[in-house]
């Protein structure tokens, strides 16, 4: 998944090795230049090629409808309003980091050099406080599956003693946790894995994408909360888990003209970073702000920044992935340069891992690829009609456990905001 230097300025694909379906994107990054279009010249290539890219872009960016801007401007102080009722306080905040460090007290007296990093929503900025806390146990030498599962064992014991908890092995799943569940609503539940570093990686790049623009963290917030109350958000029934439909978040807001976001890691492997290995793969990823600001200029090729509303953002993700999106391998970055270009026709909801190339992190049961589109189309028309947001995020009868920080609604329960959930819990 990684576009090299020469990959992304001087040695493109011809046009004709590109035709529909064939890039679900299309991104371009190099060195800033004033010269525009000769800067493939000044490299020894073809000048051409800098005019194909453009064109491309442009060719591939989503559309965007006429809407109503008074309808816009309703949707946007609403989902405004949803994503700060679910942002966690200060307090909570603290309090998770309170816990994390009790459970580092708790695993120094089990496990020897154990290191506990936080990770998914605790990290990439889409926690909330009725959120779970995914910990990764980094362990010395636990490197294959049954000495992980053996580590994990030695927590689990220790950790079972704590009344207020319950621990429950899920060693057979594709990476072996503990789920540390408390025993009366109101707290927060753990997955603990061990030497899941990748994850923990994934976790900060997506931090770094929410940390550039703060539309990002308001959509992500909303999509999610929008997957759970109408029943796709969840990974082991074959929907979309929220890792996936955030890289389609920023996988959409790169497509934008102008772009909202760059690809960082196309950054980075344009200007030959040193390289940054986690168990053997590349995870380099530009977070140097005049970086990432001069690739974001030459995006916009002399255009000002992108201005749309969070409320225009949202609804266009919905008429963008229901409508226009039929196939094609979701991507965050430049993948030419490790996987040739093949025929992508057969692949729907298919979400590129972002370090891991030619990983799907979405894997959508093929029986959920309609009802998922459905579901895309239904916010989709809903909003552009002027319904609330409430509206949309409204349980079908069909979902039967929606989310419990939502009424009957989708509107945040009584209290105003996202259930709270106590992270209550002391080191023994």
């Amino acid at each position: 998944s990684s576009s090299s230097s020469s990959s992304s300025r001087s040695s493109s694909p011809a046009p004709a090795a590109m035709g529909p379906g064939r890039l679900a994107q299309a991104t371009r990054t190099s060195v800033p230049s004033p010269i525009g279009e000769d800067r493939f010249s000044a490299d020894g290539g073809d000048p051409s090629l800098a005019a194909w890219w453009r064109r491309r872009r442009q060719e591939s960016a989503p559309r965007t409808a006429k809407l109503d801007p008074s309808v816009v401007e309703r949707l946007t102080s609403d989902v405004e309003r949803l994503a700060q009722d679910l942002l966690p306080s200060a307090q909570h905040l603290a309090q998770m980091q309170d816990f994390l460090k009790a459970l580092q007290q708790q695993l120094d007296g089990i496990v020897e050099g154990a290191q506990v990093m936080p990770f998914g929503s605790a990290v990439n900025g889409f926690w909330t406080a009725s959120s779970d806390v995914d910990v990764c146990v980094r362990v010395p030498r636990a490197t294959t599956r049954a000495s992980q599962i053996k580590v994990l064992r030695d927590i689990s014991s220790e950790l079972g003693r704590i009344e207020k908890y319950q621990v429950e092995p899920r060693f057979g799943a594709q990476v072996p946790i503990l789920h540390w569940s408390p025993r009366r609503p109101g707290m927060v539940a753990c997955d603990i894995s061990v030497n899941n570093v990748l994850a923990v990686v994934n976790s900060r790049l997506l931090g770094q994408y929410v940390r550039l623009d703060h539309r990002v963290r308001t959509l992500g917030l909303c999509l999610k909360a929008w997957a759970q109350a109408r029943g796709i958000n969840d990974r082991s029934r074959g929907t979309v888990s929220s890792f996936a439909l955030v890289l389609m978040l920023i996988h959409f807001l790169q497509r934008r003209t102008p772009a909202v976001l760059p690809s960082l890691q196309d950054i980075a492997f344009s200007l030959s970073l040193e390289p940054d290995f986690v168990n053997g793969v590349d995870c380099r990823y530009c977070a140097d702000a005049s970086q990432i600001h001069a690739e974001m200029e030459y995006l916009r090729a002399g255009r000002p920044p992108n201005q749309e509303s969070s409320g225009l953002l949202l609804m266009e993700f919905f008429r963008y992935f229901g409508h226009e999106y039929r196939n094609g391998i979701i991507r965050i970055r430049d993948t030419r340069s490790q996987l040739p270009p093949f025929d992508e026709t057969g692949s729907y909801l298919v979400v590129d891992n972002p370090f891991e190339v030619g990983k799907d992190v979405a894997n959508v049961d093929g029986s959920q690829h309609d009802i998922i589109q459905k579901e895309l189309r239904r916010a989709w028309a809903l909003l552009k009609d002027g319904r609330p947001f409430a509206e949309v995020l409204r349980s079908s009868a069909a979902v039967t456990e929606p989310p419990s920080s939502f009424g009957p609604a989708g509107t945040p329960s009584s209290g105003g905001g996202a259930s709270r959930r106590r992270l209550e819990w002391k080191p023994r």
